[in-house]
């Protein structure tokens, strides 16, 4: 039985702008390129013979020059493998593909845009895809080819939207279509976050996610899958790629003397912490009507972490009716606001309890111009 060896990856989105990291944002952009070499370097290693890439590796057709060369010069370091790449929306084989002009290795395919079919003859396999000619694909499955019927591995690499339809703007990849391709295992792209391996008739297929996480909504492990795939056998398993992972993690401050050590106790339990991205979101009841200073948090926090953002959700846990009871003008605003509270519907009372906090905080002098 031919069996042969596949590394699938996808959507590892080099170019990124990573806004929402500040300055650490160039800094991120390389980490992720220094990804896409550590899964050329795992293809050498584990003497990988197809390496399929679904879509979007870049994320846009104009990205930094430097992470551009970097891109094309880990592919020079390929050794023994072949490389098949299908194109994106983010990454389209359009006219400023920046794939379309250059000079590659002749191990390095990438797709047309036209359905296709490669075969690798001393691996008894084919390797069928398509590139996204544009941003959007809608309207039809647009990979229309079947595979014949022999002792070949039938491989498609593509980068689109599993859906029970044709209504999809990313090349819909329809449950018939999947019965009727022909295919072994189809290596999918385009949703970041990955799949099981499942079956629609005789034809296995997954997504593989990302190999580093875009942002806070991509928490959790990346990576990708490889193993050993033949006729009736899809083995693959998943291996983890990221140099950091995105951690959202709530922190319940009620009756807690030290926020601070709170944070950092829930932090330490994550393995390689000081790697690692955290968006820490505070809940529960402050002990006053005083916010948390979130800013100096940030301050003592940021040296144990690669980047850490704070979020207080918290409320007010502080005794308002004896602040109520305060002969000044704190206390007739908060008596007011508490009679509006206890005498409001269940619609009202959440825009009277955010008007008692951001009154509190003015009389605290907790407000800027940036509250909304």
């Amino acid at each position: 039985m031919n069996t042969i060896r596949i590394l699938h990856t996808a959507d590892l989105h080099i170019g990124a702008e990573c806004s929402y990291l500040g300055a650490n944002a160039p800094k991120r952009q390389f980490e992720v390129l220094l990804t896409m070499e550590k899964i050329i370097s795992m293809c050498n290693e584990n003497k990988i013979d197809l390496l399929l890439i679904a879509g979007d590796l870049l994320d846009n057709n104009h990205i930094d020059p430097a992470l551009l060369e970097g891109v094309f010069n880990a592919f020079e370091n390929l050794g023994e493998t072949r490389a098949v790449i299908a194109l994106g929306n983010h990454d389209p084989f359009t006219a400023d593909s920046p794939f379309k002009n250059r000079d590659l290795p002749e191990n390095v395919y990438v797709l047309p845009t036209e359905d296709s079919v490669i075969n690798f003859d001393d691996l008894r396999t084919r390797v069928y895809g398509a590139s996204f000619d544009g941003v959007y694909n809608s309207g039809k499955p647009r990979f229309e080819l079947s595979a014949p019927q022999d002792d070949y591995f039938n491989l498609c690499v593509i980068h689109g939207e599993t859906r029970s339809d044709l209504s999809g703007n990313y090349r819909p990849i329809t449950p018939e279509f999947v019965k009727n391709s022909g295919m072994d295992y189809i290596a999918l792209g385009h949703v970041h976050s990955k799949s099981q391996i499942q079956y629609v008739g005789t034809t296995a297929l997954a997504y593989c996610g990302c190999p580093e996480g875009q942002g806070f909504d991509e928490s959790g492990e990346k990576g990708v899958y490889m193993g050993e795939v033949s006729k009736g056998n899809i083995n693959l398993e998943f291996v983890p790629t990221a140099l950091r992972t995105h951690i959202r993690l709530d922190v319940d401050i009620t009756d807690k003397d030290d926020i601070f050590e709170e944070i950092v106790s829930a932090i330490k339990e994550n393995e390689n912490y000081e790697n690692h991205y955290f968006r820490i979101t505070l809940k529960g009841k402050r002990k006053n009507e005083h916010t948390v200073d979130i800013n100096s948090l940030t301050a003592r926090i940021s040296p144990l972490v690669s980047f850490v953002k704070i979020k207080d959700k918290t409320v007010l846990g502080a005794d308002l009716l004896e602040l109520a009871g305060e002969k000044n003008l704190k206390g007739y605003f908060t008596s007011i606001m508490l009679s509006k509270i206890e005498n409001a519907d269940e619609s009202e009372k959440e825009k009277y309890l955010y008007a008692l906090e951001m009154g509190l905080k003015a009389f605290n002098e907790e407000v800027d111009f940036s509250e909304d």
